[in-house]
């Protein structure tokens, strides 16, 4: 008989299925009640089975999603899934509400699926009564200030917040309200929309995410956290350097995301369009520029490999054009380029000229919405 298989499972209810690789194939063992280290046979192979129940390490961690937006509903879903302790919080009542009754549902992806949180809440005091591990602030940093001042109050020794939102420099802010060792940063690397509230629809994934810690001591945490995220289906690594990442990230966001708003066109057009494909490679060329004296380089094929992935953006606006259509705030994540350009004599003409056009529009938008 062939030598055993030793496996490790997370099993989550008594009769499951789970997937298991020998030499390359994929098969399936059904497991109904089996006890600790418990002993089977599959295909004339024994298998020891090193079962760990999730009711043995509950509870994980107690995290308070605040933000029921596409990237704070999927990361909740998925980490909820997972058996994770998961509040969500939201002013907006018609999002919480529909989750609490309903549950998240999640499209888009192979395995849709449904699934819910520990509880609701519409604002973050009602966090006080949990004990609360970890705060994911996952909405536009337009509201961190006053997130975190929410937070404040409620704040105890050795909680943690993490930030998971786009723009460059966000942790830096937040460790001036709190402290470095209370702060980590996520950098996302996905993204979907509501098709109705409760109901999101995942859009794409290009793995993976990275979180970074502002102290070293946070260093182990964040790795902890990268690698529950990882396990519950949303594959993210730890850097020890992740504003290169951060900056990376806003790059190709200031390279569309202002074009797109500006034209009203999808990602698809405006690099199928030889003008504003244009637009699009001066402003790569300018906040790349900027990086570099910065202190972030990518490399001497950092352009083209932008290039490359911006030719593939899907045929759907994205989120600062359907924010100025819908007259909601707009997230600038692009201005800090501009910022710290003009601090270090690295000019973005073609950046703020079209940043100025997007608060041109928003100002009119919200006049005739008044």
């Amino acid at each position: 008989m062939p030598a055993p298989l030793r496996l490790t499972f997370l099993i989550s209810s008594p009769d499951c299925f789970w997937d298991y690789h020998e030499d390359g194939d994929v098969s399936r063992i059904s497991f109904c009640f089996l006890t600790t280290n418990e002993q089977i046979f599959y295909n004339n192979r024994k298998i020891e089975v090193n079962r760990r129940v999730f009711g043995d390490r509950m509870p994980n961690h107690n995290i308070a999603v605040i933000g029921a937006g596409p990237i704070g509903s999927l990361m909740a879903a998925y980490l909820a899934r997972n058996q994770e302790n998961i509040y969500l919080i939201d002013i907006k009542k018609e999002l919480i509400s529909a989750i609490e009754q309903n549950g998240i549902t999640v499209t888009g992806v192979a395995d849709n699926f449904n699934t819910r949180v520990k509880a609701t809440g519409y604002s973050i005091a009602n966090l006080n009564e949990f004990d609360i591990d970890l705060f994911f602030i996952a909405t536009k940093f337009n509201f961190l200030d006053f997130l975190l001042d929410d937070i404040k109050p409620i704040f105890k020794s050795g909680q943690k917040i993490l930030l998971i939102q786009n723009g460059i420099d966000n942790e830096d802010k937040a460790a001036e309200k709190f402290s470095p060792e209370d702060i980590l940063r996520f950098v996302i690397n996905y993204a979907g929309s509501i098709v109705e509230p409760g109901i999101i629809k995942f859009a794409f994934f290009n793995p993976p995410n990275y979180i970074g810690a502002l102290s070293a001591g946070n260093e182990p945490l964040a790795r902890e956290i990268a690698d529950f995220i990882t396990e519950a289906g949303l594959e993210t690594a730890f850097s020890p350097d992740i504003k290169k990442y951060e900056w990376k990230k806003t790059i190709l966001n200031a390279s569309l995301m202002p074009v797109c708003a500006a034209t009203g066109l999808t990602m698809k057009q405006a690099m199928d369009t030889e003008e504003t494909r244009f637009l699009c490679e001066q402003i790569l060329k300018e906040s790349i520029q900027v990086a570099k004296k910065v202190g972030h380089e990518y490399g001497e094929d950092f352009f083209e490999n932008c290039i490359g992935y911006l030719s593939k953006a899907g045929d759907h606006k994205p989120s600062t054009s359907i924010d100025l259509e819908a007259g909601n705030p707009i997230e600038y994540v692009f201005q800090a380029i501009i910022d710290y350009g003009k601090e270090i004599g690295s000019p973005t003409p073609y950046l703020e000229s079209l940043t100025k056009v997007i608060r041109t529009l928003e100002k009119q938008k919200r006049k005739a919405k008044s």
